[in-house]
């Protein structure tokens, strides 16, 4: 397979190494990554600004490498546009930090799998919370999953989640819908007079369906994404309001 590889942590991520060299079992290997840490770019793009294309050093024997001065977004983009390249699938990660809930509306790591499945190629997030240990010793039974029970698809993007790190094994996979992750921020002012983050007070589902819940109970958590945030609702009703 032709498997593209992205993230938004940067060229030099740990966790993108770690991805790039267990991919190489599937298929040929290709990465294009920004050149410095992207996250919590969300789908941003850039339309205006001219982007760069570096080939650069392999970071695994075997896989062509490039870096980007764009976004994840952006390295999806140009992977297909720039380079020319046509892809059978589409990875972003493994993140550095959980993308749980509605994690992925903020995520740089989650936005490039979406683009990807915007542009009509079947892509996959993965994300840790800081524990490469587990990912190092489950990765390759996740990504067998993957690619032999070919749960991929061109009409869903999956998001997934090793557990948090208070576990150092995952308790199983689950299959799960996206929960909330409710973020409360207190801010002050520095001696700038800049207002900078002095604390998170973040709210987690407690839906036991989620991936929000079972993220946090031990669980790798598998979540089907697609990119209509249209909710299901009785449109004639609104209509009769007009």
């Amino acid at each position: 397979m032709e498997i593209l590889l992205v993230n938004d942590d940067g060229i030099n991520a740990l966790g993108l190494k770690l991805l790039a060299k267990r991919l190489l079992k599937y298929g040929n290997v290709t990465v294009l990554a920004p050149d410095g840490e992207r996250s919590a770019s969300s789908h941003s793009i850039n339309i205006k600004k001219p982007l760069t294309i570096e080939e650069v050093e392999p970071i695994v024997v075997g896989v062509k490498c490039y870096q980007t001065n764009g976004t994840p977004a952006d390295c999806v983009r140009l992977a297909t546009g720039a380079l020319g390249r046509e892809f059978e699938i589409v990875f972003s990660g493994v993140n550095y930090g959980l993308n749980i809930g509605t994690d992925v509306i903020y995520s740089g790591t989650c936005a490039g799998a979406r683009e990807a499945f915007i542009e009509g190629i079947p892509s996959v997030a993965i994300s840790c919370d800081r524990r490469f240990d587990i990912v190092e010793n489950e990765i390759d039974n996740l990504l067998d999953l993957i690619f032999y029970k070919k749960i991929y698809s061109k009409d869903y993007s999956l998001n997934i989640n090793f557990p948090v790190h208070d576990f150092e094994k995952s308790k199983g996979i689950k299959f799960v819908k996206m929960g909330k992750k409710r973020f409360k921020t207190t801010y002050m002012k520095n001696d700038e007079g800049l207002y900078v983050v002095l604390k998170d007070e973040i709210l987690y589902d407690i839906d036991p369906l989620t991936d929000a819940y079972l993220s946090l109970n031990g669980y790798t958590t598998i979540t089907v994404l697609d990119a209509n945030l249209s909710k299901e609702i009785d449109l004639d009703l609104f209509n009769s309001k007009l």
